[in-house]
């Protein structure tokens, strides 16, 4: 047995002698191989430049005596066995061993390659002689056009020299390492053995369970060592094996208890109202709760496993949905859909999705949640019904309070009119205020037929910084008499819109209006016009790409009080002494005719900002979300 383990070690350490030192040899000779042939190779391309370079001047004078005289001077360096200079054409115009072969288109692969080369070349060919060479090509360039080559071939047989003469020194040194290793093998492999021997009987008892082994080391070399720590195991082990017993029996506690977690968790899934559903990372549906099965009409045992596309084919928007936090890991909150039911019945949902994560992070798909708002959008109608039963008693108390005003006046004079038709006074006070009052009740008509009526514009390009210019040159005076300072902040890449030039005109003149109205003693109007950013959102579909553009007016006056807020935009509400109240109604009708979108923000006596955000091309009234057509 030690006789066998003696020779065990001693093959064993002379394999891996052998294989370690052929790896070194491999290595090292490809080392130095690669290093003499890149150095043989760098002089040669080094030698080629030198001769383009010194045959830049030659060539373009068309001087063939210097060219001789060159390729003889770079064929007397050492190794070179030809040194050759191509004109425009590829012929040769000097050859330093050939002299005979100038004018002469010369043949074969590596000539031609080396003539046709527009950046230098380097490539291995055999000369007539049978003599290995490195070709090194440099083409020559006057004005950026080619004007010749440089061609230059280095000997390899010096370098083949170098490369076995180093072959055979690593030989010997592997030979010498080979026998010294043997020799300090045998010495190690007797000096091991016998201790081994006494570790593997030890181990041997471990391993049949017997843990109280202990061996005395006779040594306190590595072999010592390696005897103590064998103790030291063989007493960590009976440890471990005890804790492992006490771990087993708490980890049996645990696995109890996260069973008893898990059916609380399915529990409550199974008592949600809300439908949930969750797919794992390729799309496919991993579980749906209960009430996710009454609202789709799927089975969890027969959805499980098929992708969300094919499961929600007639509701293709919840797949989409999926998918796309799939995609982004970034969820979607509240979408309202029409569901597809198994039977084909629709129902109105909310559709909310989120990545599904696990320990430490790890993404394991998406989870989606169904809320049933059928109640809720029943409720949304009456009060949507109601919201309008009580804007149109506004809107019929405003007009009321409007017309009757002009009323009262042409009421007066219809009564006076037999008695004072005579007077001319009477006359004339009839003929200027009577047409006065009935114009303003036309006026009135003709402005709520405007907002009750379709929108019939023409869309052109329209640059929205002139349109603003205009409607500030229209209160030019009055931005001087009130000392009102105009700020303009137009962005220099602000595109043109396709819009109708005359109604943006109006929102902009009656935003401008209302702000020199807000500043009677002065102030700072400032207008600003540039590209939307991502918190400016369109009434229009939900993802649909952010290209629009954002126009403001800012005011430093008195502000719109917190109670007036909501009402802003209605018919015949207005905070001034004069005026109808339907300039912003108007003005928010004609924004919303153009796809766009117009709001507010004010503090009082600190200003207002109105925010007009609109599409670089008009989307139809019907891509509105029912919010704005509320």
């Amino acid at each position: 047995m030690i006789r066998s383990l003696r020779a065990k070690l001693l093959l064993g350490t002379f394999l891996v002698i052998v294989l370690v030192m052929a790896a070194v040899v491999v290595v090292v000779e490809h080392t130095l191989r690669v290093t003499i042939i890149v150095e043989v190779q760098r002089r040669g391309e080094a030698l080629a430049r030198n001769l383009a370079a010194i045959s830049y001047g030659p060539l373009l004078l068309y001087n063939f005596t210097a060219l001789e005289q060159n390729v003889v001077r770079a064929a007397a360096e050492h190794d070179v066995v030809y040194a050759v200079v191509l004109d425009a054409d590829g012929k040769v115009a000097a050859h330093s061993r050939y002299p005979e072969r100038v004018g002469l288109l010369l043949r074969g692969a590596v000539p031609e390659q080396a003539a046709s080369a527009t950046e230098p070349v380097t490539q291995e060919m055999v000369t007539g002689a049978g003599e290995a060479v490195y070709d090194f090509a440099v083409p020559v360039f006057v004005d950026g056009r080619k004007w010749g080559t440089a061609r230059l071939g280095l000997s390899k047989r010096r370098m083949a020299a170098e490369i076995r003469r180093t072959r055979l020194e690593l030989g010997a040194l592997t030979f010498v390492t080979l026998l010294l290793g043997g020799v300090a093998a045998a010495l190690v492999a007797r000096r091991i053995a016998r201790p081994v021997q006494e570790l593997a009987e030890g181990a041997a008892a471990i391993s049949r369970g017997e843990l109280n082994q202990r061996i005395e080391p006779s040594t306190t070399d590595e072999i010592g060592r390696l005897a103590a720590a064998f103790n030291h195991m063989a007493t960590q082990l009976h440890q471990q094996r005890t804790a492992l017993e006490e771990a087993h029996t708490g980890l049996r506690r645990q696995f109890e208890e996260l069973a008893d977690l898990k059916g609380y968790t399915d529990n409550i899934l199974g008592s949600l109202t809300s439908g949930i559903v969750t797919i794992d990372l390729d799309g496919r549906v991993v579980t749906l709760n209960p009430a996710a099965e009454l609202l789709t009409g799927f089975f969890r045992g027969e959805a499980a496993g098929r992708y969300c596309t094919e499961l929600f084919a007639h509701t293709p928007e919840l797949s989409d949905l999926l998918m796309e936090t799939l995609a982004s890991r970034a969820p979607i909150a509240s979408v309202p859909l029409t569901l597809r039911r198994r039977n084909g019945s629709a129902l109105p949902i909310e559709f909310s999705t989120a990545p599904l994560k696990g320990g430490e992070g790890k993404d394991l798909g998406v989870i989606g949640v169904f809320r049933d708002v059928t109640l809720m959008r029943q409720l949304e109608h009456d009060l949507q019904r109601s919201d309008r039963l009580a804007a149109l008693g506004t809107l019929a108390a405003g007009l009321a309070h409007e017309i009757k005003n002009p009323l009262t006046s042409l009421l007066t004079f219809s009564r006076h009119l037999e008695r004072k038709f005579d007077d001319p006074n009477f006359r004339e006070r009839f003929g200027s205020i009577v047409p006065r009052e009935l114009e303003r009740i036309n006026g009135i008509v003709e402005r709520l037929l405007e907002l009750a009526r379709p929108a019939r514009m023409s869309f052109t390009l329209v640059r929205l910084p002139e349109l603003l210019e205009r409607a500030v040159d229209l209160y030019a005076d009055q931005l001087d008499d009130k000392r009102i300072e105009v700020a303009r902040e137009y962005a220099r890449d602000v595109p043109p819109i396709q819009a109708d030039k005359d109604a943006l005109y109006r929102v902009f003149v009656n935003l401008v209006a209302n702000a020199l109205d807000a500043m009677p003693r002065g102030g700072r109007l400032t207008l600003r016009a540039g590209w939307a950013v991502s918190g400016d959102p369109l009434p229009s579909a939900r993802r649909r790409p952010a290209n629009r553009v954002r126009v403001e007016v800012e005011d430093t006056g008195t502000g719109i009080e917190p109670s007036e807020t909501d009402r802003i935009f209605n018919p015949f509400y207005t905070t001034r002494d004069s005026g109808t109240g339907l300039g912003l109604a108007l003005a928010h009708k004609i924004v919303q005719d153009h796809g766009g979108r117009i709001s507010f923000t004010s503090a009082p006596r600190r200003g207002t900002t109105f925010t007009i955000v609109l599409p670089l091309i008009p989307e139809p009234p019907a891509a509105l979300d029912d919010e704005d057509r509320r």
